[in-house]
């Protein structure tokens, strides 16, 4: 596991007339060879059969959907049935941000079952808990938790994988802003040659990440 080609992007906005900064920081890891095998077969042949079950993804929809949760370490086969492939983004985040408070966001149900594998009784799921200070790792879904709740005792923010919708990157990473704290830092874990880093060009933009996008980028992944 390593992270390579870190960057970051800062944003400067107006909210409640107060002015608040957010530096975004990407962190690419390279996952496992596990994961780029079944995503290049599936890519190529548009299946991966596995000894009990499926990877089916016989429309764009479907590929573009799969591959999003597999460059991610996880996946829902065929039969519903959702497995962690490759726990690589849960280490690192472990790894990376150890002694820090953090709150995660992650995508699929499957993606918190492997962060809570990884980090055990370090996470919670509890955001009183969380508040509290009887945990340092918080996890929640990114629509539950884009809006409506405050994360301003965190240090920083963590995205597991991202949304297809613009509304959860722009909402969501505002969890931080107080008036008293000027200043987020956020986090982006995005496996490298996978399809996060163009989902977040495209939502940076204000436009939800579609089939149509994916169809373009295909080409390069």
């Amino acid at each position: 596991m390593e992270a390579v080609k870190p960057y970051m992007i800062s944003y400067t906005q107006s909210e409640a007339g107060f002015t608040s900064k957010v530096n975004e920081n990407v962190l690419m890891v390279k996952m496992s060879d596990t994961t780029y095998k079944i995503a290049d077969k599936l890519k190529r042949d548009l299946v991966f059969e596995g000894k009990d079950d499926v990877i089916l993804a016989d429309t764009p929809v479907k590929l573009m959907q799969k591959l999003h949760q597999i460059y991610s370490g996880t996946v829902i086969l065929e039969s519903g049935k959702s497995v962690t492939l490759d726990n690589t983004k849960a280490q690192f985040i472990k790894e990376r941000f150890a002694g820090k408070r953090i709150a995660v966001f992650y995508k699929f149900q499957e993606e918190l079952k492997c962060l809570l594998s990884v980090f055990q009784e370090d996470m919670t799921t509890d955001l009183g808990k969380f508040h509290a200070g009887e945990c340092n790792n918080f996890a929640i879904q990114i629509v539950t938790g884009r809006e409506g709740i405050s994360l301003k005792e965190a240090d920083f923010l963590v995205y597991y994988n991202i949304d297809f919708s613009a509304t959860s990157y722009w909402q969501s990473r505002d969890r931080l802003t107080t008036m008293d704290r000027l200043e987020n830092n956020v986090y982006w874990i995005f496996a490298e040659g996978g399809i996060e880093e163009k989902i977040y060009k495209i939502v940076q933009q204000k436009k939800p990440y579609t089939v149509n996008h994916f169809k373009k980028d295909l080409l390069s992944l």
